[in-house]
């Protein structure tokens, strides 16, 4: 439960233990956080550890506790270290108005917000500290992107059910009218582009997932490098997704 060094908790272990009735472990989600951001909430996750990096104030040692509050440029936190006297000797020394890295659960008790420590250590570097600034900026921007790709997969189960209900050469998805003069692969593909409502565009691995007739990647890659340069389709979240331009549509 409580390590040796770090002053507690190896934040490495991600799992809790199993249950007696044999359910499967939940797992524990790590994310760094401005003290801020755990006054924004009321709810309380146990499965989910947050770390905060900051100066250490009002530090203050009880028998079975130490008890400090924790400073950065959003807020103040009141952190609680639990331990026997032996454990308490071992963890790293906590020495006011220097900074420390700490690892915790959010606690809620009496509408007050706590972080009950796993593990508190001192900085060896200032570049943990821009670390974990550019951490937090990071993690939205991370999260859309997770969102981002969970929406395109969507898209493409959806897009890849709607084919394969209409068929080929079935109007509902198949653009029959051929504006753009394009051969039959041609025009599958650019189809399955033009249907796309995701705003990241489709790949080419995902235009192949979604035609029933498995066209080459190559090939596939070479039609939209055809329409690149055409200018039918332009680039999106990067040089690899791709979506129609108005013309032809």
């Amino acid at each position: 439960m409580w390590g040796d060094d770090e002053g507690g908790f190896n934040v490495t272990m991600t799992q809790s233990p199993a249950t007696a009735s044999g359910a499967e472990p939940k797992q524990n989600t790590v994310i760094t956080v401005a003290i801020r951001e755990l006054f924004d909430s009321n709810e309380e996750n146990k499965n989910t550890h947050v770390v905060v990096v900051g100066i250490i104030k009002q530090v203050e040692t009880q028998t079975l506790k130490n008890m400090f509050t924790i400073e950065d440029n959003t807020g103040r936190l009141l952190c609680i270290q639990w331990g026997d006297e032996n454990e308490l000797s071992r963890y790293p020394k906590l020495i006011e108005n220097a900074y420390f890295k700490v690892v915790g659960s959010k606690r809620i008790q009496n509408d007050k917000v706590t972080l009950l420590c796993h593990s508190v250590r001192p900085l060896e570097s200032l570049n943990e500290l821009t670390h974990h600034l550019l951490s937090i900026i990071a993690l939205p921007l991370i999260t859309e992107e997770i969102n981002m790709t969970s929406g395109t997969q969507q898209s493409i189960a959806t897009n890849q059910k709607d084919f394969l209900i209409s068929g080929d050469n079935a109007n509902g998805f198949m653009d029959t009218t051929n504006n753009l003069s394009l051969n039959p692969k041609q025009l599958k593909v650019y189809t399955v582009i033009k249907r796309c409502q995701d705003e990241a565009g489709y790949s080419a691995l995902d235009i192949q997932k979604i035609l029933p007739e498995k066209i080459p990647l190559p090939e596939i890659e070479k039609i939209l490098s055809f329409f690149i340069e055409e200018g039918h389709i332009f680039s999106t979240i990067d040089e690899n997704h791709y979506k129609v331009t108005d013309f032809g549509s």
